[in-house]
């Protein structure tokens, strides 16, 4: 029987008081008495601090300065204790066994650097829950058997925990996936501290998507273990998420990223080299098509004309706006503002 591995639970947060206490409580349900939870405050000019500090143990408060998710999650990997961390976004929940599956997973396979699993979503707003979050995040059926490799059944791996019905596991190289999807919910993620290589660390000069980019960095030390299940809630509500950020700004970090990981990455790039160079284009794409609709929106027409001649396809209702005179274009969109762009 292996030896219990104890996690610190790492709970990033910014002016959040009035949701974080939902994240709390749903780690100390999942906790063991060797685990901790570390809230990461990133500066928050609210009362955050005063509403963490009435847990008391296993929850510490760590105090950093605002310096955006990226700065904050790494404070919270270098204030962990534990050889296991889990990471929980403080507006999300847990379901009360998340850390006894993933926990035991990682005591019986010591060869994985990693794993996550799927998650639900709720709006709060209407109270609509939907299972599959990661399907709608990608906007695809996952195809896992070719990403990752065949599954298992977890009560193959380690014993279910009462009322879980079994799942499948698959357990394999997600190193190459990730060019493609960004999968890995970070929420529902836990990783081992030891890690070859050393232990990643998030960027802090990205506006938007720095878990993928952690995520690619975790995925090449080790093998991922995908647990298909849910083991989490993803919360919609009207406050600011981490991952709101414009058409172009996500075009642009999506580049960014590819090109500073797998880009950067010989023994990669010798396997793959049309598929990363054919999945960079689509996105080059994406920034040229959203710079030139940015364009003609503003009535810039002669830029606009000549943004989207660096597109390779323009759709429908582009094709004639551009030949029409700034001005024009300007008003229409004007009087079409209050219906979207659709």
């Amino acid at each position: 029987m292996p030896n219990r591995l104890s996690v610190s639970v790492v709970i990033p947060t910014y002016n959040r008081a009035k949701l974080v206490t939902r994240a709390v409580e749903s780690a100390l349900r999942a906790v063991e008495p060797d685990d901790e939870i570390l809230v990461v405050d990133d500066g928050s000019t609210d009362d955050t601090a005063a509403v963490v500090s009435r847990y008391g143990a296993p929850v510490r408060f760590v105090a950093a300065p605002h310096g955006g998710a990226g700065a904050t999650r790494n404070r919270g990997l270098a204030e962990a204790r534990n050889p296991l961390v889990a990471f929980l976004d403080s507006d999300d929940a847990w379901m009360p066994d998340k850390l006894r599956i993933q926990r035991a997973l990682m005591e019986a396979r010591p060869d994985v650097a990693f794993c996550f699993s799927d998650f639900q979503v709720r709006n709060d707003m209407t109270g609509e829950m939907y299972a599959g979050g990661i399907k709608a995040w990608v906007h695809a059926d996952m195809p896992w058997d070719t990403l990752i490799g065949p599954g298992q059944p977890f009560s193959a791996i380690a014993g279910l925990p009462p009322g879980r019905r079994d799942f499948t596991v698959r357990i394999g190289d997600l190193y190459p996936a990730l060019v493609e999807y960004g999968c890995v919910a970070m929420f529902t993620t836990m990783l081992r501290r030891d890690l070859p290589g050393g232990l990643p660390r998030f960027p802090t000069d990205l506006p938007t998507f720095e878990d993928w980019q952690f995520a690619g960095e975790l995925a090449r030390r080790g093998p991922a273990a995908y647990l298909d299940c849910d083991t989490a809630t993803q919360h919609g509500h009207a406050s600011p998420r981490l991952t709101d950020a414009n058409l172009l700004v996500r075009a642009q970090t999506r580049v960014a990223i590819l090109e500073r990981v797998w880009g950067r990455d010989p023994a990669f790039l010798d396997r793959h080299r049309g598929w990363y160079d054919r999945i960079v284009a689509a996105q080059q794409q994406d920034i040229n098509l959203v710079t030139a609709i940015g364009l003609l929106r503003r009535g810039k027409i002669r830029e606009a004309r000549a943004a989207f001649a660096r597109c390779a396809a323009i759709p429908a209702r582009y094709r004639c706006l551009v030949w029409l005179p700034g001005v024009v274009v300007r008003t229409l969109y004007k009087l079409t503002a209050p219906f979207g762009d659709g």
